[in-house]
């Protein structure tokens, strides 16, 4: 049985809830999957990446940029995922990737550029789009708060004092099921 690990980088969840779906995915296929939180492990726990047949890792972004774990991972092990004895995968969570005239621009501006400036080459990589929580109970703080709900008020994507959820649920699964086509190739 094929293995293969999914590193996250997440904020509010949303980055969490995609690596658990594409772990669902990968393992109706027969595919081991194990999800690793590197916001929440420290990096003398990270497994050896040539255990894996397979390599996804995934990322929220805010303010344009990368969770600094993840980032970190990518910079850290760019030799080894370039190693090609594994099949990497790279996605990010971000409002822009669920919109679909803004998707093409979230891939270039946050995975692309990214992996171009460390030299990674990843077999197949994808933008989704994120949840913005606008409800009283949102982590984002007071002021951003106030703030986003103020622009949602002029955004026809966003809904003042709402949860607002951007993902296609339909278009992760069609990226794990083709992350899992390469793997199996």
């Amino acid at each position: 049985m094929k293995k293969v690990l999914i590193l996250y980088g997440t904020r509010w969840g949303s980055t969490e809830e995609i690596s658990q779906e594409l772990a669902d995915i990968l393992n109706e296929k027969d595919i081991n999957a194990e999800i690793l939180n590197l916001e929440t492990t420290k990096t003398s726990k990270y497994p050896a990446l040539d255990e894996y047949d397979g390599i996804l890792i995934g990322s929220g972004i805010k303010i344009k940029k990368w969770t600094k774990s993840a980032r970190k991972f990518l910079k850290k092990y760019a030799d080894e995922l370039n190693s090609k004895s594994n099949t990497l995968g790279v996605f990010i969570s971000c409002g822009d990737g669920g919109i679909p005239e803004k998707r093409e621009h979230a891939r270039k501006e946050y995975i692309e550029s990214l992996l171009d400036k460390y030299n990674v080459d990843a077999d197949i990589y994808e933008a989704f789009g994120g949840t913005i929580d606008l409800t009283e109970d949102s982590k984002l703080g007071k002021f951003s708060l106030k703030m986003m709900n103020m622009a949602a008020q002029d955004d026809p994507d966003l809904k003042a004092n709402d949860k607002n959820d951007t993902r296609d649920w339909e278009r992760i699964k069609e990226f794990g099921r083709n992350f899992c086509e390469i793997l199996n190739k």
